[in-house]
Parts: C-alpha cells; structure tokens; sequence
C-alpha cells in the first residue's frame, strides 16, 4: 500500500504538472471502489492547492458557475490510493489504461486519471471545510514530519498502548501516514525490536523513533516513493527507495549492520522483519 513517502510524491507530481484550466468533463467507471462519491460537482472547477494528509491527497477547487459547483464555491476532491491506485497526467488522446475509474478532463487538453486494479482506493467530492472536518481527515495522528513532530508527542499519542511498537504506529488515528515499509524502517534505525509493547519504552527510545520516523520518511521521499509492485508516480516512474531499504523484505539475509541473519514475525496479521542482535528487547530506554 502506498504509505506517507509515496503519496507524497503524488502529490508534488501533480503540483509540478501545474494543472490550472477548468474541468471540462468527467468519465467514472461503473466498478465499484473501497469508497467513492458523484464527481460532477467538479466540472467547470478550477483546480487549485494540493495538500496530503496522512496517506490522504486533498486537491482544493474552486467552482465558476460549474453543474453543481456553484459560484466561487470551495470544493474538495479527496484522493486515496489504497492499496494499487495511482494518478497520472496524460493527454486527452492518449489511450486509457485497464481499470481507469476516474477521468478529470480539464479545459488544456490535459486529463488526471485514477486507476486502481485492485479497487481499495477511492475518492470523494464535497465542500473542501467538510472534507477537513469529518472522517477520515479529522480522525488522522499527527504528522510526522511537521516541525513539531517528537519522540514526547509520538509517546503520548501510543505510550500508554500495550500492542507491540510496530502495530501501534500503523494506526493511523495515532499518527498519520506510517505504514508497514517505514515502521519496520524506522524500528531498525532506532535499534528497538517490533514486538516491544509500546508502553515499556522509555523516553529516550521514543526520540530515537520518532528521529528514525523522520529519517527513513525523508529518504522514501527523496527516492520518489518505494515500488514493490504497483506503485508508480505521476509521470509513469517507478520510486527508487526499494533499493535503499534495509530490512524490510529481507527476512533470512545478512543484517546490514551486523551481518546476522534477518528474522520474520507476524503479528496484527501482519509480517515484518527485525535484527534479533541490533533490535534487542532490552533496548527500550
């Protein structure tokens, strides 16, 4: 699924593609997604900033007089990945790919398509102060890379939580944007091991993580996000942080560090991988 790094790197795709004329039209497939809502209030919309928020891209528009807009009204299109969508720009011409759901078709020529295989993303159209003030949006932790993120914040928001360290991060009413990839990441970075209860850290391991969160974000981001699979970014690339990322994925191999062999868990219904020399469970101070 794509995490904080590569919706990201969406997002600033779509800001470098620099999509500014009306929407002119809208094409939605008929196939059900995770979630979606009528994008007709779009059309004759002027696209305007784009934020992210958590694993979440907000795109604000401001509507002219468009079917269902209204005059001068703030609308909202929120965008989420799931775990196979991505987003591109391409010219009206250009043939559609298999399993495009969402067409935007502005007034340049240009189109923002959505496709999604595997159908657990979504989209939604409303006021943008709605889109902000209700679920998932106002449900979100904290950033993690806001410039008040920290190892006091990250403790208070999970400190008191007796899952293991590295479910209680993916939860994302606790802090948004941390998925699978950068929890196992940034756990080896801070040296802690994943099956730790989150309340038996103490507060110097907690600024180690929330440094570690930190790290490995920027470094998915510099990369261009991970791809695995089916990520991809506006233009059509695959990310390069795959090739940067030190244990997850790599049960059984050399540690980087120590040279021990990597070991596996499963826990939440989800597997992972640790250090058992450089992630010790004495290592939560």
């Amino acid at each position: 699924m794509p995490e904080l790094p590569e919706v990201e790197s969406v997002r600033r795709g779509l800001v470098e593609a620099d999509l500014r004329a009306p929407v002119e039209s809208i094409y939605r497939s008929r196939k059900r997604l995770r979630y979606s809502s009528s994008p007709r209030a779009l059309v004759g919309a002027r696209p305007g900033a784009l934020d992210r928020r958590g694993k979440y891209i907000i795109w604000s528009f401001h509507g002219e007089r468009g079917e269902g807009s209204g005059d001068g009204e703030r609308l909202g299109l929120l965008l989420h990945l799931g775990m196979s969508g991505r987003c591109g720009v391409a010219a009206a011409d250009k043939p559609r790919v298999p399993h495009t759901h969402l067409i935007l078709t502005f007034a340049d020529g240009r189109e923002l398509r959505f496709v999604d295989p595997r159908r657990f993303g979504g989209f939604e159209v409303a006021p943008l102060d709605e889109l902000y003030a209700r679920p998932p949006i106002a449900n979100l932790g904290p950033e993690p890379l806001d410039p008040g993120f920290s190892g006091e914040l990250l403790a208070a928001r999970v400190g008191a939580s007796k899952r293991a360290i590295r479910d209680a991060l993916l939860d994302q009413h606790a802090v948004a944007g941390i998925g699978n990839i950068y929890a196992l990441e940034a756990l080896f970075e801070a040296g802690l091991h994943p099956l730790v209860e989150a309340s038996r850290l103490r507060p110097s391991a907690w600024e180690r993580l929330a440094e570690a969160l930190q790290q490995v974000l920027r470094r998915g981001i510099d990369n261009g996000g991970t791809t695995l699979k089916d990520f991809r970014n506006v233009v059509g690339a695959v990310g390069r942080n795959q090739d940067d990322l030190r244990v997850y994925g790599r049960a059984g191999e050399p540690c980087p560090t120590c040279g021990r062999a990597l070991k596996g868990f499963v826990s939440g219904g989800r597997s992972g991988v640790y250090c058992p020399y450089d992630q010790s469970r004495r290592r939560v101070r």
